[in-house]
């Protein structure tokens, strides 16, 4: 058996040294192996990741010349990668304490024919990043699409899968994963277990979920939500109407961030008795614009009135 961590890494140099030890600092079991693959997606650090990553025998480093983004980046590594697991990482996330063990645990209960794990994680807080921390159990496409048992989890997959099927690459930083996991719950149903494999850093300033409600970051989000609804649209109206008008009401409130054109029109696309209270909230921070309407947003999502994870 081999575990392959495939890490993607921008400017990572000061974070990504706990995240290596953290992966090869437990035994495993004699007949498993592991290796990491980090892909420097185009750093200004460049020097300073490959000497970390050098002091690790069984971590690779693979080198994009240029800035390509986290899709690009997971991808490289992915057809890197030669494990039977393959599990994605963020670089300044971590692996918990000996998660050989929940490893194989994970192992015994995720069934054979499903490509696709979600393992819990938790934030440094100690706190679980998922909606039903104790749920285990499938995960339909209409459950993926109706946002139930959401929240952040580490991916698994099954090696040969993800090669021959890797993540959608739409060019942009973050990864817009719901573009790609809808993609690959088409194929089949994913598993969950409740079993804690990653320590999510969620609160570094430079962390990928941090600062949501500035410009650059809205706009990039904005263009997910626009590529979601260009693939998937169709899939939304049929399995999940409410979901789809939620959906264009955040769409609505990235565009208005971001500065770009449109918020209104998609707000009126999505305001709907069905969700009432979603659509006043945002006609209030649309009213509000940027500045004000951001902090209130941020402010909900600190006090759980809009879901922070997933």
């Amino acid at each position: 058996m081999l575990i392959s961590h495939v890490i993607p890494a921008h400017n990572s140099s000061t974070t990504i040294l706990r995240t290596l030890e953290s992966v090869f600092r437990w035994p495993v079991p004699t007949d498993w192996q592991v290796e990491a693959i980090v892909v420097d997606d185009g750093s200004d650090d460049a020097l300073e990741l490959a000497y970390i990553v050098e002091q690790f025998t069984a971590a690779q480093l693979v080198v994009h010349k240029t800035n390509r983004g986290m899709c690009a980046g997971r991808n490289s590594g992915i057809a890197a990668s030669r494990g039977d697991i393959v599990s994605i990482l963020d670089s300044d996330d971590e692996l918990v304490v000996k998660w050989p063990s929940v490893m194989e645990k994970i192992l015994q209960e995720w069934p054979a024919k499903v490509n696709i794990c979600y393992a819990a994680c938790q934030n440094t807080k100690f706190q679980i990043t998922s909606q039903e921390p104790d749920y285990k159990g499938l995960l339909s496409l209409n459950d993926l699409l109706n946002e139930r048992h959401s929240g952040e989890y580490i991916p698994l997959f099954r090696g040969e899968y993800i090669r021959q099927k890797p993540y959608i690459d739409l060019n942009m930083r973050k990864s817009c994963g719901i573009v790609s996991y809808i993609n690959f719950a088409l194929d089949g149903p994913f598993w969950i277990t409740p079993q804690v494999l990653r320590i999510y850093h969620d609160d570094r300033v430079a962390s990928v979920s941090a600062a949501w409600t500035t410009p650059n970051k809205a706009r990039e989000t904005a263009e997910c939500y626009k590529n979601l609804f260009d693939r998937f649209a169709f899939l939304y109206i049929r399995e999940a109407p409410k979901i789809y008008r939620t959906k264009l009401l955040r769409y609505a409130v990235y565009l208005k961030f971001s500065g770009l054109k449109g918020a209104w029109r998609t707000w009126f696309r999505g305001a709907s008795l069905s969700c009432v209270k979603e659509s006043l909230g945002v006609a209030v921070i649309l009213v509000l614009g940027q500045k004000f309407g951001g902090a209130i947003a941020k402010m909900a999502k600190q006090i759980g009135l809009i879901r922070r994870y997933g």
